[in-house]
C-alpha cells in the first residue's frame, strides 16, 4: 500500500531549529551566569493542547518564555559562538515573518506569557485526497496581559488592511474570526483570541475545530486519557522540570506507521539535553504477545552490564540489554515495513525468530565501530550462563546458516571460531569467498562478528581498552536513569548519516525526501558530541524511555 504524503518534517523541522540552536550551546560553561528558572524548567503542562482535536498528528509546545531561553543560550555558548546563535534566533523570527506575517518585537514580545505551541491538528482538513492535502496548522501564544494582547493584534490585523490585505470576518459559536482572503504573493491567516491565548491558523476551519475543543472538553487531545496519564508521569518524581513538550501521533501521519504516539519533554542539564519519552504502543495480540515475553524476560535490570561494557572497544557505540530475542521480537512488531526489512537484512542470514538467539537470553551488547569510508562494523557479545546450552543453540544456528553458507573452523591464537563464508566460483575455477560473519565462545561470553579484525581485537581486549573505561561513556551511563531496561550510548565517532539515508527511503515523493535532507534535524546529527538511551519500562500498552544528549 502506498504511504500517504503526510507533513510529518513540519514537525521534524521545529524540533531540528530548536536542538539547532540549542547546539550551538555548551550548555553549563557558564552555569552561575544562566536564568536558574530555565536550567530548572517547569513542572507546568502546555495548555494549549485543550484548543487540539485528539487526532492531532503532532504539536510543540516550549514552556519558557524566548526571551529567557534566548538568554540562556546566549550565556551558555562560547563567546566565539554567540554570534551563531544570535543568527539563529533572529532566523526563527524571520520564518515567524514570512509564514504568519507577525514581527515578534511589535506584535507578540509585549504581553507573551511562558507558552508557545505550535501544533498540525488536521493532514487533510477536508478528508478529500483527491484534492490535494490540505494540512490544517494552529499557532498559539499564552497572554500575560490578555488586554495588550488584544490592543497589539488590532494593530496587527489594521496593519494588514492598510497593506491591501483583504480581511474577512465572521462568527463560530459565539466567537468572531479575523481572516485574510488568499493571495498568491501572501500566506492565508485566520485569528482569534480563546481563553488567555491569541490563536492564528491557516484555514478558519482548524480555528473551528480549536473552538469546538475549547467547549467540549472530550473532544480535546488533553483529555485524552493515554495523553493525560504519560504526561503526568513527566511531571512527577527526579528531573521533572521541562522547558518543551512534544507529541507525535504516528498514526495520523502515514498507513504504513505504527498506529502509536510518542509524548516527549525536553529539559536542560548541567551537561546536556534530557528528553524523556512515552511511546503508546499498538494493542493488537501479536503485538501484546511479543510484549508480555519481553516484560516477564526484562522485570529487572541487567545486573552485569558494566562487566559486559569492559568487552566493547572504545569508540564504540554500543546498545546494552538482556534477553536479546525478546527485544528483536518486540522490535520487530513496530517497525514499519521499510525498516523491517532493514533489519531483516543487517542480522542475515540469521532470522528474527527468537530461538535463533536462544544464546542471547541473558545480558548482551551490540557495538557499532566505524572504519573507513564510512561503513560500520559490528560485534554482539552475549553473557553465557549455561555453556553446555549455549554451545548447543550456537551449533543450531550454524545448521541454520549452512542452507546459505559454507560453515567452517580456524584458530585465532588457540581460540576456535567458526566462519561463515560465501564462497563463489572465479575466472580461472577456483574458488573465492568473503566472511560474512564469525562468532566464538569462551568460558563466560559468546562474541560474533562480521570482522575477524574486530572479533580477535575483542578477545584480547583490555579493561582499560574498553568502552568502559571511556570518559565519555561514563557521563553518559551516570545521566540515564538507573532502573532502566535496556541502553545504550553512541559515540561522537559514529557516523549518523546513515540514519538520514534510511529516512531517504521510505516510499515519499521527491519533494518530502528533500524536505528530510534539508530539514534542520538532518542538519542537527553533526552537533551531536556523544547520546545516549534507556528504555525505562514496557508493557503491553506504553514503554517509557529517556535520551540524553551532550553538543558541541
Amino acid at each position: 500500500m502506498y504511504m500517504k504524503i503526510k507533513p510529518i518534517f513540519v514537525g521534524i523541522a521545529v524540533v531540528g531549529v530548536l536542538l539547532l540552536v540549542l547546539s550551538l550551546s555548551a550548555v553549563g560553561k557558564i552555569f552561575g551566569a544562566n536564568p536558574r528558572d530555565v536550567l530548572a524548567g517547569v513542572k507546568t503542562q502546555p495548555l494549549a493542547v485543550k484548543f487540539l482535536p485528539q487526532r492531532s498528528p503532532l504539536f510543540l509546545s516550549f514552556l519558557i518564555n524566548p526571551e529567557k531561553l534566548g538568554l540562556f543560550t546566549q550565556l551558555a555558548a562560547k563567546p566565539s559562538d554567540r554570534g551563531d546563535v544570535r543568527h539563529e534566533l533572529s532566523n526563527l523570527k524571520q520564518q515567524l515573518q514570512q509564514n504568519w506575517l507577525l514581527d515578534y518585537e511589535r506584535d507578540i514580545q509585549p504581553w507573551l506569557d511562558q507558552e508557545i505551541t505550535l501544533a498540525v491538528t488536521d493532514v487533510d482538513i477536508d478528508q478529500q485526497p483527491a484534492n490535494g492535502l490540505q494540512t490544517g496548522y494552529l499557532l498559539a501564544f499564552a497572554a500575560k496581559d490578555t488586554e495588550l494582547a488584544k490592543t497589539s493584534i488590532d494593530a496587527f490585523w489594521q496593519r494588514l488592511a492598510v497593506n491591501g490585505s483583504d480581511l474577512g470576518f465572521e462568527q463560530y459559536q459565539g466567537i468572531s474570526i479575523l481572516k485574510t482572503s488568499f493571495a498568491e504573493d501572501k500566506p492565508t491567516i485566520a485569528g482569534t483570541t480563546l481563553d488567555k491565548f491569541v490563536l492564528f491558523a491557516n484555514d478558519t476551519r482548524v480555528l473551528h475545530k480549536a473552538i469546538d475543543a475549547l467547549q467540549k472538553p472530550d473532544l480535546a487531545l488533553m483529555n485524552l486519557a493515554n495523553y493525560r496519564d504519560r504526561l503526568a508521569q513527566f511531571n512527577s518524581g527526579k528531573n521533572a522540570g521541562k522547558i518543551a513538550v512534544a507529541y507525535v501521533n504516528l498514526a495520523e501521519l502515514g498507513e504504513e506507521l505504527p498506529k502509536e504516539s510518542l509524548l516527549m519533554s525536553l529539559s536542560f542539564d548541567k551537561s546536556g539535553i534530557r528528553a524523556k519519552t512515552s511511546l503508546n504502543l499498538e494493542t493488537n495480540e501479536q503485538i501484546k504477545t511479543a510484549v508480555d515475553a519481553q516484560t516477564i524476560k526484562l522485570k529487572n535490570p541487567p545486573k552485569n552490564s558494566s562487566n559486559i561494557a569492559n568487552k566493547i572497544p572504545s569508540a564504540s557505540s554500543v546498545s546494552i540489554g538482556n534477553n536479546l530475542g525478546a527485544t528483536l521480537q518486540e522490535l520487530q512488531n513496530t517497525l514499519i515495513p521499510e525498516w523491517k526489512q532493514a533489519l531483516i537484512k543487517a542480522i542475515a542470514p540469521m532470522t528474527l525468530d527468537s530461538s535463533n538467539l536462544a544464546w542471547a537470553q541473558h545480558d548482551y551488547a551490540i557495538a557499532l565501530l566505524p572504519k573507513a569510508n564510512h561503513d560500520l562494523d559490528w560485534l554482539l557479545v552475549a553473557k553465557v550462563e549455561d555453556v553446555n546450552a549455549t554451545k548447543e543453540s550456537l551449533s543450531n544456528l550454524d545448521q541454520l546458516v549452512r542452507n546459505k553458507l559454507t560453515v567452517g573452523e580456524i584458530s585465532l591464537k588457540a581460540q576456535p571460531v567458526t566462519i561463515w563464508t560465501n564462497l563463489s566460483a572465479s575466472n580461472n575455477s577456483g574458488v573465492s569467498g568473503n566472511v560474512v560473519a564469525a562468532h566464538t565462545q569462551t568460558k563466560d561470553y559468546v562474541y560474533l562478528s562480521n570482522s575477524l579484525a574486530v572479533l580477535e581485537s575483542s578477545l584480547k581486549l583490555k579493561n582499560s581498552e574498553s568502552i568502559a573505561a571511556s570518559k565519555r561513556f561514563k557521563t553518559i551511563s551516570a545521566k540515564l536513569p538507573s532502573d532502566r531496561l535496556t541502553y545504550g550510548y553512541i559515540d561522537k565517532n559514529i557516523d549518523l548519516s546513515w540514519v538520514r539515508t534510511s529516512l531517504l527511503n521510505l516510499k515519499e515523493t521527491s519533494e518530502i525526501t528533500q524536505n528530510i535532507s534539508n530539514s534542520p534535524l538532518a542538519q542537527t546529527f553533526k552537533h551531536i558530541e556523544v547520546g545516549g538511551f534507556a528504555i525505562t519500562s514496557t508493557d503491553k500498552s506504553m514503554q517509557n524511555g529517556e535520551l540524553f544528549l551532550i553538543l558541541k
